[in-house]
């Protein structure tokens, strides 16, 4: 569509470039039988037409970005209202108010312990929700502690974060957490506020894990499986796919330490990695989350070494706005940070959920500010 309309095409120049050193790493691999030519091309192709359809999209709107934020915002409205929806309808009884298996493929009803469902709305899972609702919940919360209410009002940012907590996913509260953090530094000019927000946040981790028993499952797992006290066998399933993807990573960063063994070519190296005979090899545990590493980090570890982890976390702090005149711009950059941030640590596709849309965002709200100093038209 766009080609049609402007009858020429543009893609960001430093996207392309660090597109084709990968891609050149990866043909490389493939070639010395670290990684094969159809992941390369499946992870390559996703990242280039993803890529750049979401960077047209902003160009396309004349890089309105306020007005593509509340887009999202309002698409995260309707989702947080079916998730609490689906609370409910669990709650009563009503199975095809809860249970989407039926219409959405690949997705996943999972009962949390105490009574209540996990609520993962439209999405495959509870965790995916939480990773792509993590802008809108940190708008929600500036919303109500900071009394901004340019992107949501305090009644739709409380219906977010209900929905939010109703995940009942660890990723959700560290999401949780770091958010309140980067909101109410803000308030912190004296020790007595610095301690009172210490305070404060560990109060709140410790009651997720004292009083939700998903949470305290898994840390108390991975605790275990970190000091030698618990065995990787009898861990929960998300503990064993995270460790057993970091020693999967851990041995391809070995091997090529400098641009990894390739896109995609994690699920090669856990293939070669974990055998039988491997501690991480267990029946009905190996195998999950292989292809994505369970982790954006040890995913890029894995398969682009020191290049890919130095080209990201370059771009997540050097285009991040801290603090400025422009209140509005900071809290889409720092809700998008918080995205960032959780996505490395749990989720590894490149372009799940739309992912590039929110990396052309942060860029653009980077350039914009930076260019004019003023707000970008509504």
């Amino acid at each position: 569509m766009y080609i049609l309309r402007y009858r020429n095409i543009s893609i960001n120049r430093n996207f392309l470039i660090i597109l084709i050193v990968l891609t050149i790493s990866s043909l490389v691999n493939v070639y010395l039988g670290k990684d094969s030519i159809f992941l390369t091309t499946k992870q390559v192709l996703g990242i280039l037409i993803t890529g750049s359809a979401y960077y047209l999209l902003i160009k396309v709107n004349n890089y309105e970005i306020n007005k593509l934020f509340k887009i999202y915002l309002e698409i995260a409205l309707i989702v947080a209202a079916i998730g609490i929806f689906q609370e409910f309808s669990f709650l009563v009884g009503f199975r095809s108010g809860y249970d989407y298996s039926w219409m959405i493929q690949k997705w996943r009803f999972i009962p949390a312990t105490g009574g209540m469902l996990r609520v993962n709305s439209i999405f495959m899972e509870p965790t995916h929700l939480a990773v792509s609702m993590a802008p809108a919940l940190f708008v929600s919360l500036a919303a109500i502690l900071r009394n901004n209410s340019f992107y949501l009002t305090k009644k739709a940012s409380i219906l977010i974060i209900i929905c939010y907590i109703l995940t009942f996913s660890v990723i959700a509260y560290i999401a949780i957490s770091i958010s309140l953090i980067l909101i109410l530094r803000s308030y912190v000019k004296k020790l007595k506020h610095l301690l009172l927000l210490a305070v404060t946040s560990l109060v709140l981790i410790y009651s997720a894990y004292y009083y939700i028993p998903e949470i305290r499952m898994r840390v108390d797992d991975a605790i275990g499986v970190a000091t030698g006290t618990g065995k990787i066998s009898g861990s929960h399933l998300t503990v064993f796919a995270y460790t057993s993807s970091a020693f999967v990573a851990f041995k391809s960063f070995i091997s090529s330490p400098l641009f990894g063994r390739g896109l995609g070519s994690h699920l090669v190296s856990y293939d070669e990695f974990i055998r039988p005979g491997n501690v991480f090899w267990q029946k009905g545990y190996t195998g999950v989350n292989k292809a994505d590493a369970n982790s954006l980090f040890l995913r890029l570890v894995s398969e682009t070494g020191l290049f890919g982890i130095l080209v990201v976390f370059y771009f997540i702090f050097k285009f991040r706005l801290k603090r400025g005149d422009n209140k509005n711009l900071q809290i889409i950059s720092n809700a998008i940070f918080i995205l960032f941030v959780i996505q490395l640590i749990r989720q590894g596709h490149y372009f799940y959920n739309g992912l590039f849309f929110f990396v052309w965002m942060y860029y653009f709200v980077y350039k914009i500010y930076n260019k004019s100093n003023l707000k970008i038209s509504e």
